[in-house]
């Protein structure tokens, strides 16, 4: 399952470029999105979107999104617009103007815009509950710009309440670059990581025994990590991405599963004590079923069986960030 970093074929079909407004300051365009997609129904699955360098503004339904442009750091604003029968309609503003290939290529990034979730879908239909998911056009998972930010937040997320990983990671961000004009930061480079030091990521951090799994995980991508494209470009087949990601300090069985859903493989499904209780809840009567009787609950999801259960666990419970 091939994902580019760029536009490929996938994406020109679901993006058409619209309405263009360039002003002395900023320039606005607006673009498509073939449906089923909702953009904040979408982004509300997974909570990256309550993390640098992406801020929600709840009250305005707006997405600022700091972001590295053509050598500075610029404010990405994106508010959906009223949606056609057809398609999700977003309109982005942006500080420079020829920034706006670059922009959408991030953005498809980022909203895994290349995965093809045909196969997903039809099989959802064919469920009550997940017949939702088409319906609300929901499946697709919100990562980081690149590899390294999504390692070092999942490292972050590990075996911690949400709510407190957040907090970790935004005392982390002040050490990113600060976007034009606000007060947004950048999600800091690995280099910053390492000019700041340990101390700083458990003094001011919060992060514990996290601490050396992120310098570790900082020297790697600061030296030139050799298969970071490889990853971020789709080249790896499930089981090459596994091994890769155990190869990271502080990365386990369940956040390498996680990490390989962000990339597109759904296969293997992490059972630990939330799905267990969610599963006993609403599935097995109030009794705790053993991981085999998980996986062969949603077996019949194959490829797809961990986006199936993620899928169901947003529709039936919401995102909980005390989770």
């Amino acid at each position: 399952m091939k994902m580019m970093h760029g536009l490929g074929i996938t994406v020109l079909s679901l993006l058409v470029a619209a309405v263009v407004m360039i002003e002395e300051e900023y320039m606005t365009f607006d673009f498509k999105i073939r449906k089923p997609f909702s953009f904040i129904a979408a982004m509300k699955t997974h909570g990256w979107f309550q993390l640098p360098p992406f801020y929600w503004n709840e009250e305005a339904g707006e997405l600022v999104w700091a972001v590295r442009l053509n050598g500075a750091v610029s404010p990405v604003r994106i508010k959906p617009l009223r949606e056609t029968k057809a398609y999700a309609r977003l309109r982005f503003d942006i500080d420079d103007p020829a920034a706006q290939e670059i922009v959408e290529q991030k953005f498809s990034y980022i909203m895994n815009l290349d995965l093809d979730l045909a196969e997903f879908y039809q099989l959802c239909r064919e469920d009550g509950v997940l017949a939702q998911v088409p319906q609300r056009g929901i499946g697709r998972l919100m990562r980081a710009e690149s590899l390294y930010e999504d390692i070092f937040k999942s490292i972050c997320g590990a075996n911690v309440r949400w709510k407190q990983a957040v907090k970790m990671i935004h005392n982390i961000a002040q050490l990113g670059d600060v976007a034009a004009g606000t007060d947004f930061h950048v999600f800091p480079t690995a280099v910053q990581v390492l000019e700041t030091g340990e101390l700083f990521l458990k003094e001011k951090g919060r992060v514990g025994y996290r601490s050396g799994y992120l310098i570790d995980l900082a020297q790697r991508f600061a030296n030139g990590e050799a298969d970071a494209a490889a990853v971020e470009n789709g080249e790896m087949n499930a089981d090459e991405l596994k091994k890769y990601f155990l190869s990271f300090k502080g990365i386990g069985k369940t956040t390498a599963h996680y990490l390989l859903a962000l990339h597109g493989h759904f296969e293997e499904m992490s059972v630990d004590s939330l799905v267990i209780k969610y599963m006993s809840q609403r599935h097995f009567n109030g009794v705790a079923p053993s991981e085999k009787e998980v996986l062969q609950f949603y077996h019949h999801y194959g490829r797809w069986r961990y986006l199936a259960y993620w899928m169901e666990f947003i529709i039936n419970e919401g995102w909980n960030p005390d989770a």
